[in-house]
This record gives C-alpha cells, sequence and structure tokens, in this order.
C-alpha cells in the first residue's frame, strides 16, 4: 500500500512539473517573441499540410477508381453473361444436331447403315461413290461433336471469367471500404475544435491588445497582471439552462486515436449559452472549420485562473475584452445551419471545453489547450451523472 502511495505521489509531482514547465508566466514582451516564433513554423505547418493535403487527394482519387472499375465491372459480368446464354443455346442447337444424325446413322439391330449403304451399290463407280458420302457424313459427324465439346468448353471458360470478374469485384469493393474507412477514422480522430496556426496567430495578436489595453506592460508579468483584472469569481455553473451530456470528455476510443478535449451538449439549436462564470473575452473567432463560432473566456475562479470556449455558436453575442458574469449569454448553439463551414459538428450542440491557465498568455499553442491543459468539466461543474440525464436550471446540485 505505502508502494502504492509513493507512486501516486511520485506521478502527481511529475504531471506538476509538466505542467508547470509548459505554463509560465509571461511578459507582453514574451507574447510578442513567442507571436514572431509562431509565424516562422507558420511555412513549415503549410508545407505539411499541403503533403496532407496531396495525401487525401490521391486517396480521393483511388476510390473514384475503384468505384469506376467497379462500374465497368458490373457491364463485363453482364456481357459475359450474354456471351454464355448466346453459348448455352448454341450449345443446345449442336446437341439436337448430333441426336438427329445418331438416329439416322444408327437401327434397331446394331449393325451400321454406313454397310448396308456402301454394299447395296449396283456398280463399282456406285460404291465408290457410296464410300465417299459415308466418310463424309462420318467427317461431318465427327466436326459436330468436336464443335460440340469446343462449345461447351468456351462456356465453362465463360463460366470462369464470370467467377473471377465476381470475385475480383468483391476485392475490390472490400478496398473501397477500407479506404472509406481509413478516411472516416482520419475524420473522426480531428478533435471536436480545433484552430490553425495562422488562427493561433491572430488569436496571440488579439489577446496581446487585450491586455495591453487593460494595462498590462510589456515587461510586466501577466501571471499578475492578467489575474488583477480578471473579476474574481468562486465558481462555475452550467452552461445551458436546459440540456444533457451528450459526448464525454477523454479518449474516444482504446488506443487514443481520438481525445475529446471538452463535454457536449445535447440542445435544440438557437438556445442560449451562457458563461460558466465571471470572466473576461479573450477571443472570438467565426466559422472556423472546425469549431465553428467560438468564444474564448479567461477566468479567475478562487485565486486560480481557466479558460474556457464555446463551440459550434450559431451566432455570438459577446465582444472582445468585454466582461462576462455567469449570467451572460455568450452565443446561441448551432447545429445543421452551421454545418456548411463547421465539418465537426454532426448536429445541434454546444461544445464547451475548460482548461488550466489561460489561453494565449500561459499558453499559446492551441493543441496544448486541447491535450494537456484541458480538464474534465465534470471537475468544476456540477452535472447529473451519465449520458443523456437531464438537468433544467444551472445551479441545482445533483
Amino acid at each position: 500500500m505505502k508502494k502504492i502511495l509513493s507512486l501516486l505521489i511520485i506521478i502527481s509531482i511529475i504531471l506538476n512539473i509538466s505542467f508547470t514547465s509548459s505554463v509560465k508566466a509571461q511578459t507582453l514582451g514574451d507574447l510578442r517573441s513567442d507571436l514572431e516564433s509562431k509565424k516562422s513554423k507558420l511555412a513549415e505547418s503549410n508545407n505539411k499540410k499541403a503533403l496532407t493535403e496531396q495525401e487525401i487527394n490521391e486517396v480521393s482519387a483511388n476510390i473514384k477508381s475503384i468505384e469506376n472499375q467497379i462500374s465497368q465491372t458490373y457491364s463485363d459480368i453482364e456481357q459475359l453473361q450474354q456471351e454464355s446464354e448466346k453459348l448455352k443455346q448454341e450449345i443446345e442447337e449442336k446437341n439436337e444436331q448430333i441426336k438427329q444424325l445418331i438416329a439416322y446413322v444408327q437401327h434397331s439391330d446394331g449393325d451400321s447403315d454406313y454397310l448396308e449403304y456402301i454394299f447395296g451399290a449396283t456398280s463399282f463407280t456406285d460404291f465408290i461413290y457410296r464410300v465417299a458420302v459415308s466418310e463424309q457424313m462420318s467427317a461431318y459427324n465427327d466436326k459436330l461433336i468436336d464443335e460440340f465439346n469446343e462449345t461447351i468448353e468456351k462456356n465453362n471458360q465463360k463460366e470462369k471469367e464470370i467467377q473471377e470478374k465476381r470475385t475480383s469485384l468483391a476485392a475490390q469493393q472490400e478496398q473501397l471500404q477500407e479506404k472509406k474507412q481509413q478516411l472516416g477514422e482520419e475524420l473522426e480522430a480531428i478533435s471536436s475544435t480545433s484552430i490553425s496556426i495562422e488562427d493561433e496567430i491572430a488569436s496571440a495578436k488579439e489577446i496581446i491588445a487585450m491586455y495591453e489595453k487593460k494595462g498590462c506592460k510589456d515587461n510586466e508579468n501577466i501571471a499578475t497582471c492578467g489575474k488583477s483584472i480578471l473579476p474574481p469569481g468562486t465558481a462555475f455553473y452550467r452552461p445551458l439552462v436546459q440540456g444533457y451530456i451528450t459526448s464525454e470528455w477523454g479518449p474516444r476510443d482504446y488506443i487514443g486515436r481520438s481525445f475529446h478535449e471538452g463535454l457536449d451538449h445535447g440542445t435544440p439549436e438557437g438556445t442560449p449559452a451562457y458563461a460558466i462564470g465571471n470572466g473576461v473575452v479573450a477571443n472570438l473567432m467565426y466559422r472556423n472549420s472546425c469549431g465553428g463560432n467560438m468564444v474564448i473566456v479567461h477566468h479567475n475562479i478562487n485565486g486560480t485562473t481557466y479558460t474556457s470556449v464555446y463551440a459550434h455558436l450559431l451566432s455570438i453575442n459577446v465582444s472582445k475584452g468585454q466582461t462576462v458574469t455567469k449570467d451572460t449569454v455568450v452565443g446561441y448553439s448551432g447545429g445543421l445551419s452551421t454545418q456548411s463551414y463547421d465539418r465537426c459538428t454532426t448536429g445541434a450542440h454546444l461544445h464547451l471545453t475548460v482548461a488550466r491557465g489561460l489561453f494565449g498568455v500561459d499558453y499559446t499553442s492551441w493543441n496544448y489547450l486541447n491535450y494537456t491543459a484541458s480538464i474534465n468539466p465534470r471537475n468544476v461543474i456540477n452535472y447529473p451523472s451519465g449520458r443523456y440525464n437531464r438537468w433544467y436550471d444551472r445551479t441545482t446540485k445533483y
């Protein structure tokens, strides 16, 4: 037991050190330096993005090619089946001819009509003629049987080709499904909210301007200055008057391909979304490709700083630098109306991320907010346990 306790303490210390090393006090000057660094990384990011897009385009082209091959295969099978039916008809016709010939050249007592026909000659000349006729009939008989066997062989080959085409079609269809599944998994792996480096640069500029306007100096520690200009609060509240949780915070599968850094709240489109507590609007994002319209708020709750993010909004109801309370409507939940530009929403809901520290101040990388700084909102906001369990106000304890 002591060993387990010691191990937990060590892990806790490591986690605290890891977080502390990533979240450090900065001045506005530090933020400006970080901004320049981000600009230098932008070109590298664009190159990687271009390669990724090229890969996706190649996969899409392969899928299109496979679909065309499948369409052609269906046509080939239909043609082969028609040819096979034609051969079957020819086989029946040749079979009937052979039956008629056999009926002609055979008689009931087992003797050959050929011999009777030949020895019935009235002269030597007639004998030679009858032998020649018999040989021609025999040759025709052999030819007819050979053609019959050849036609059967052709038909068997056609049937084999049809089966091979069907097998090939099944393999191609399986390949197509694997490609589509791969693309689907790549899309699923995208976090429900994300921003590009260009957006991070724009966000950093806005946050620098906001804290500068609030009175922070270039050489002043924002950990102190930023906290002092944030309205103090004592608690967080649910962002919706009524709703339910549809997707939890944390890994979405067992092998870590996708991590959901917030809670999804089920609610009709156009529902008012409230700030979860006292704070200042640090930044706004409009029509983001993965997150749609987004509001970012900085908080100071019991002396600890947090960032809250409200995503997939139909519209935004606040401005940058605005002081908000738990009763401030920051925006209205989106849904089907926002899918034209927000590829990471599949229906009406509100996404809420809660993160430690101040995004744009304590850390400027959005990925750090998503995967390291974010915490389970349930840790600081009271919700009914489990998914799809409704609440009907913002304050009742569960």
